[in-house]
């Protein structure tokens, strides 16, 4: 009684009568003298609220009242307090909450308490619960569930009549009937507060069956918000929308991400082991995985489960290994999983120990010794990164760490025999002797060194394994040799052992170099001098950097950069130590993970040096590799890049070199078109936000510009957002068109998101180049008048100023009117110097704009005129040097045109792909590329193979060589050295975007005809062919629709060029396979072959192909089925993994049959499961049905736009309308129909959505508002094809929140509207809980009050007076919800506690009493109160509870409790 605030709790005695002053025994005489009392208590109250205002000093004031109810000791003063208690609750009704929350937390409340006290706390909490909203009762509720919480398993039988009356109580808020607590947040605490009746911890006994049964009836609304075989339902690595919420995992369990309490199927909420097991052992899976569990990827925490899975793939390596014969299928196996575990290990997600501790477990579980070449290559793989990983900052390596080494290695190598040397001149020698070199390592490096640390204890020493003894040997004597030469591996053994002492490793690494990358002799260049390239043209051998651990692969590349790179690019005179070889093993270098994270930063930092110091040499160099050596760039570095080389051409200085402007143009090209679509998408708004975006664009690029908006373009198309306009994308198109305006061809804006294309057409620019023609006429009669301008001073000066930008177009017109150039050539010198020293994008502009309006405005248009014409600018860029081919057709093709102006930029390119220099160089590269049987980026020596072998026959130049050879004295060679690049490389994406634009208007086929086969010879050395052509195909899929021999041209012809060379056998299926092989088989005229007929054998084939290739064997790692057979390299592909490639494949060979007759893609892909086809394997249905969702989600709405009619179809079927409202569930209920072989159309029909819906992009959910808002808006008027439409689009609402503001507020306005139709057209619900309990879930979990008025509109005008009151509730505004500008998942609002509302009016709400209840209606007595739990009768109660708990129980007269055992 000390915290009891005195002057209230003596107030309420002495007006009670309990201080002496006055007999109670007389004052309880009748009930008016105890009115009379509490009259005069409740006068006190009103006194003390109008001083009370914190929620603080309510409780104080409760406290006494509590603490007088509790103390007590007779009927008749228990009475009386009771009486008083609820009087003052009747006044003030905000005081109920505090008076339930106070009796219930109070320390005596538990079942021990006397039965008086005990009988008559029930009886007022029964009173007291009707007062509080919903919010408050969730609290009193929640305490309730404690005390339930500390019900024994089996109750004493003195205490059942106690558990009866608290029984009564908590039923009497669960049960819906009662509108006391909205049924959604009872659930919600159940799930926060108790187990969930699991075996090992169930339910007490009394209480088990009210709560299952209470859990059950949220079955129905938990499969209304999942996806149909969400368990089975696989995504794919670097393909699927893995950012959305409904991949999401827990990071440790492993559990799909649940925020609804909700009583899901069982296989949802089991780890997903082999999910994770499945995207783990894929090829760059990390961004995946991490996105999977929820890490950034810039955290670094340890994730066993990724552990766990990297253990059993390397234990399946094993196994595996020992049945593969080919060393060569042997070390690919190995290649890739070596690349797969170091990518974690790089990140800091996993540890050695960890791996080597889960993998030591498994390995002691199995019945018998691992013997066998895959032990050998275990050991290799850990060499590769054992110094590595051991050695970086994160990690505090100690005993036991390399014990478990140790350990593993005894373990692995239980042998009687020492085992044989091996040859060293063999690769396999240095996975023979893996094992003992990791033993050595560690006791000669690792074990000396903590010893000799201060905190250094007794190790155990280990005697070398009997199995292991030559090999150490053999390991000491190489050490002793000090081996100088690379003569064979052991040069590589050796120096994996040395670790990371600088000493020990600088004899080894200045070998290598001398070999392979340091020019000993500057006297004879490796390919034309003129390009100014020394040294050793061959890199590292990639098997030799296979053979190199991971620290010293590191060690290499950091020494490379730091005393090659960052010294020697940045005078002239030490170019030369820049070898070819040099250059190619540091890019080979940046294809390892161990290497590639930390290099790349390194390069960024030299980019932002290099842009600071005017080295051209330096930007020039990491152009090119930029360019040709690293494909697969991530988003975020591929932005920093942008950003630098863009302000490389916004510097004058750098700009107004030909050379580098061209290899920086062509990077810029090459890393916008080569963005993934979705990481585009997802990413540019961060970059806007972070102002990196804003800074690519320049004032000097309108081209990169609007290649770039080209790109968004795309992506939105891709990604199927066009008809969803993202809000960051009206301000992204204002900054580019401020900086540089632009316009496009109506052709152009045909092909964009219809929004975009508003956009332009709404920001029409201003012709800049109207006379263009008559000021090329001027400066022409200028030049050809000598009186015109008095010397050539004044010429040279007058075509030198900034704002004339003809020089390029009377140069033109000289060539092309025969004018002899000899009387000018001093002049077009003078002025092409001056030039240099500034940027020349507006001499281009010019030159493409009057080009264009010559070729356009002309009368003459024959044959003869567009030949000369192309002849003329082919001779400027490929005789006289003057202009670069490529940088004229880039801006050629992206200036806006009329309609009726384009054929004839497609036909003046047609002329100049045809002239005799320009065709005959474009030759010349395809022979050597066709002579060259694999990828060219993976060839053993690129350099002398293929860029020396072309440069002897086109050596480029860029500063008028051509021109002074003809007429003036050669001059000093200012060409910075090539490693890569020429003409025709640059010239491929220039090709891509002629492509895209001739797609765009569609010319003649001759013209088409023409240009496809040369690009498509220059696409073998393309980096991403198949990539391009899926794009293509996707993007102008209207286009080409009806055009299929434009379309089969372009993939055939494609695919032909690269299908050999890449091993693309097994992309495709048998039949198309057999179909390009006849078709390369074939010449001219007989190419045309009967393509097959693709029906619904052919389309389960494709997925058949997908499941057994990707999806089936979750415990095998992807790669593993076709890559060593066909040794595909995938460090080096276009694809970062097999899956990636192949869907990509599957839909292109979709592509190539649309238009034939009878193709419809939905019948033949989607129909089979809804009618469940014999064709697919009932074993893996869940399998294909997610092959065919990955399928659909691969292609443009065409191809899956009949899935809505099918909806409309399946909405109107009879076993729908003639379905039971009372069995709807049961049928919509696909896993337990399945399982039961009673599938129907309907339930399958939902499963195929799911899947589709899933692995799409959620403008695939977008049709569905209008399907709904027009046709099912008609056909929608019962209650089954109400939970129907609820079924199917539930599980995603969680998504669209995540993902769509704008559209999640028109899809949660759905269920209402739908519910607003069915209650016109009927009387009443049955399914009503279901029905209440899902739209509690879109506004706790989803949407908030964000369509509050909309909900009250609805709500209010509803016929059924059950559904009606079970809704009533979500008019409430509520302060938990979540809410619709939330960030992410993490904050979507879960049911939960609040605090009291200390300013909560007098008016009762929710299940309260109306303030004119009088005190005698309010005669609230325990036998009224017994209401029935739920889904129990009121007749039944006792009865149940009886059932129950196996015990009658009663009340005596006397207030005593009666108990009889049955």
């Amino acid at each position: 009684m000390a915290n009891i605030d005195e002057p209230i709790y003596l107030a309420c005695r002495r007006a009670l009568g309990l201080d002496g002053s006055s007999e109670i025994s007389g004052l309880l005489s009748n009930v008016q003298d105890i009115d009379a009392l509490t009259d005069h208590v409740i006068n006190v109250v009103r006194t003390k609220l109008r001083e009370q205002n914190s929620i603080r000093d309510v409780i104080i004031f409760v406290r006494p009242f509590v603490e007088l109810f509790m103390d007590s000791t007779n009927a008749p003063r228990m009475y009386t307090i009771n009486k008083l208690l609820k009087n003052m609750v009747e006044f003030h009704p905000a005081l109920a909450k505090p008076f339930a929350e106070g009796i219930l937390q109070h320390p005596r409340m538990n079942f021990t308490l006397p039965a008086l006290i005990w009988n008559s706390a029930m009886d007022l909490l029964q009173y007291l619960v009707r007062f509080p909203d919903y919010k408050g009762i969730r609290d009193i509720f929640k305490l309730l569930l404690e005390k339930v919480q500390v019900l024994m398993s089996h109750t004493p039988l003195q205490d059942i009549e106690k558990v009866f009356k608290f029984y009564t109580l908590v039923a009497l808020i669960m049960n819906p009937d009662n509108n006391l607590q909205l049924s959604y947040f009872i659930q919600n605490e159940i799930k926060q507060t108790l187990p969930w009746g699991k075996p090992e911890s169930p339910y007490p006994p009394c209480f088990s069956s009210l709560l299952l049964k209470f859990i059950d009836s949220f079955r129905p609304t938990a499969q209304l918000v999942s996806i149909t075989g969400r368990d089975m339902l696989y995504p794919i690595v670097g393909y699927s929308n893995y950012a959305s919420i409904l991949w999401r995992l827990h990071y440790a369990k492993l559990k799909f991400h649940q925020t609804a309490p909700l009583p899901f199927d069982r296989a949802q909420v089991q780890p997903q082991t082999e999910l994770f097991c499945y995207v783990i052992k894929q090829l760059n899976s990390r961004d995946l995985a991490f996105s999977l569990v929820g890490i950034a990827r810039n955290v670094k925490q340890r994730i066993t489960a990724i552990e766990e899975s990297l253990a059993d793939l390397l234990i399946w390596n094993i196994f595996e290994t020992n049945k593969i014969q080919e060393f060569e299928g042997q070390l690919h196996l190995w290649t890739v999983t070596a690349h797969i575990v170091l990518v974690y290990v790089q990140n800091v997600c996993i540890t050695l120990s960890g791996i080597l501790s889960t993998i030591n477990i498994k390995i002691a579980s199995l019945s018998g010794p691992l013997y066998g070449i895959g032990r050998d290559w275990l050991m290799w793989l850990i060499g590769q990164m054992l110094c590595h990983v051991l050695n970086k900052n994160h990690v505090k390596a100690t005993w036991p760490d390399y014990l478990i080494l140790l350990d593993l290695i005894r373990i692995l190598y239980p042998d009687n025999q020492s085992l044989p040397e091996p040859d060293y001149r063999d690769f396999q020698s240095v996975v023979s002797i893996a094992a003992a070199s990791n033993w050595y390592f560690l006791t000669t490096r690792v074990i000396p060194a903590i010893v000799a640390s201060p905190q250094s204890t007794s190790l155990p020493q280990y005697q070398t394994p009997i199995a292991l003894y030559l090999h150490v040997e053999a390991l000491k004597s190489f050490e002793d040799r000090k081996l100088s030469s690379i003569d064979d591996y052991r040069f590589y053994i050796a120096w994996n052992l040395v670790g990371h002492d600088p000493k020990l490793n600088s004899p080894y690494a200045d070998t290598l170099f001398k070999i392979y990358i340091l020019n000993s002799s500057q006297s004879s260049p490796s390919s034309h001098m003129s390009h100014n390239v020394f040294g050793p043209s061959e890199g590292i051998p990639y098997r030799s950097l296979d053979a190199m651990s991971a620290h010293v692969k590191c060690l290499i590349a950091r020494q490379y950069y730091s005393e090659i790179v960052s010294k020697h690019l940045f005078n002239q005179s030490q170019w030369a130590m820049v070898s070819p070889g040099g250059v190619e093993s540091f890019a080979r270098l940046l294809a390892y993970p161990e290497v590639e994270q930390d290099r790349l930063k390194e390069l960024l930092s030299l980019t932002e040096t290099i842009i600071s110091k005017n080295w051209f040499l330096g930007a020039h160099l990491l152009a090119e590799l930029f360019t040709f050596r690293l494909h697969r760039i991530p988003t975020s570095i591929r932005a920093q890049l942008l950003q630098q080389f863009s302000g490389i051409l916004a510097s004058p200085q750098h700009a107004g070199h030909p050379q580098l402007y061209c290899a920086i143009q062509n990077l810029l090209l090459n890393l916008i078109l080569q963005f993934n679509c979705t990481d585009l998408y997802n990413q540019v708004p961060k970059l806007i936000d972070s102002k990196m975006l804003q800074s690519v664009f320049t004032k000097e690029s309108e081209e990169i510009n609007k290649v770039f908006i080209l790109c968004i373009a795309r992506s939105f198309i891709i990604t199927g957002s066009e008809s969803m306009p993202a809000p960051w994308c009206t301000d992204f198109l204002t900054h580019v068109m401020q900086l540089t305006p632009h316009g496009w061809s109506a052709s152009t804006l045909d092909a964009m998101p219809t929004f975009m294309a508003e956009w332009y057409r709404a920001h029409q620019i201003n012709d800049a180049y109207r006379d263009i023609r008559a000021r090329v006429d001027e400066d022409y009669k200028k030049l050809t008048n000598s009186a015109s301008l008095a010397n050539e001073q004044e010429i040279v000066k007058h075509f030198s100023q900034p704002n004339n930008t003809t020089c390029f177009c009377v140069f033109l017109k000289l060539t092309i009117e025969d004018r002899q150039l000899r009387s000018y050539i001093n002049t077009f010198y003078e002025i092409f110097k001056n030039l240099l020293t500034r940027s020349m994008n507006a001499h281009y502009r010019t030159l493409a704009e009057y080009i264009l309006r010559e070729i356009t405005l002309q009368q003459n248009h024959s044959q003869t005129f567009m030949q000369k014409y192309a002849d003329a600018v082919v001779l400027m860029a490929t005789r006289y040097n003057i202009i670069q081919l490529d940088r004229l057709l880039l801006i050629l093709f992206l200036r806006p045109l009329d309609e009726a102006k384009t054929p004839y930029v497609h036909i003046l390119f047609y002329f100049m792909i045809n002239s005799s220099t320009l065709s005959e160089i474009i030759k010349d590269f395809g022979n050597i590329a066709k002579s060259i049987s694999c990828d060219i980026w993976s060839m053993k020596n690129f350099h002398e193979k293929f860029h020396c072998e072309y440069h002897k026959k086109n050596n480029e130049r860029f500063f008028m060589e051509g021109l002074i050879k003809d007429y003036l004295q050669p001059s000093m060679d200012r060409c910075l050295p090539t490693y890569y690049s020429n003409m025709c490389l640059r010239l491929l994406p220039i090709f891509e975007l002629i492509i895209s634009r001739m797609f765009e208007h569609m010319p003649n086929a001759r013209i088409v005809d023409t240009v496809l086969p040369i690009a498509q010879t220059l696409f073998r050395a393309h980096a991403a062919p198949v990539t391009f052509l899926y794009h293509t195909l996707f993007v102008y899929e209207k286009k080409l629709r009806e055009k299929s021999t434009f379309r089969q041209s372009l993939i055939i012809g494609t695919l032909g060029n690269i299908y050999q060379m890449r091993k693309m056998e097994w992309c495709f299926s048998n039949h198309f396979t057999l179909y390009i092989e006849n078709y390369l088989r074939l010449d001219g005229d007989k190419r045309p072959l009967q393509s097959p007929i693709f029906n619904s054998r052919y389309a389960i084939d494709l997925l058949h192909k997908l499941v057994d290739d990707i999806l089936f064997y979750f415990f095998a790692p992807i790669y593993e089925k076709n890559s060593y057979q066909y040794n595909i390299d995938w460090r080096y592909n276009e694809f970062a993994n097999p899956s990636l490639q192949l869907i990509h494949c599957l839909a292109i060979e979709i592509f190539f049959y649309t238009g034939q007759e009878n193709f419809n893609p939905w019948k033949l892909f989607a129909e089979p499961f809804i009618t469940a086809d014999v064709l697919i394997p009932r074993a893996n249905y869940l399998k294909y049905l997610n092959a065919m969702g990955l399928v659909f989600s691969a292609l443009p709405e065409y191809y899956w736009s009949n899935l809505f009619e099918r909806m409309y179809q399946i909405f109107e079927h009879p076993l729908l309308l003639r379905c039971s409202p009372t069995d709807i569930m049961d049928l919509l209920n696909f896993r337990e129909r399945f399982c039961t072989h009673t599938e129907n159309m309907v339930c399958c029909f939902v499963a195929v959505v799911h899947s589709i819906w899933l692995h799409g992009s959620i403008s695939h959910l977008q049709p569905f508002l209008s399907l709904v808002q027009t046709r099912l808006s008609q056909t929608i008027k019962t209650e089954n094809q109400l939970l129907l439409a609820f079924q199917l689009i539930g599980p995603f609402l969680q998504r669209i929140q995540t993902e769509s503001t704008k559209l999640l507020l028109e899809f949660v306005i759905v269920p209402y509207d739908l519910i607003a139709r069915v209650d016109a057209h009927q009387q009443s619900f049955v399914n009503v809980d279901t029905i209440a309990n899902f739209l509690y879930h879109i506004k706790y979990i989803v949407v908030g009050d964000a369509i509050r008025d909309r909900i009250e509109t609805v709500v209010n005008n509803l016929h059924c007076e059950k559904l009606r009151s079970r809704l009533h509730f979500l008019c409430a505004k509520t302060d938990v919800s979540s809410s619709i500008h939330s960030q992410g998942p993490a904050s979507a609002a879960t049911p939960q506690a609040s605090s009291v509302d200390s300013s909560s009016n007098n008016a009762p709400t929710h299940g309260q009493l109306k303030p004119g209840t009088s005190t005698i209606q309010m005669q609230y007595t325990t036998a009224a109160m017994q209401v029935p739990p739920y889904g129990v009768s009121p007749q039944n109660i006792q009865q149940h509870f009886q059932l129950t708990t196996g015990v009658a129980s009663s009340i005596g007269s006397d207030g005593n409790q009666q108990q009889q055992q049955r």
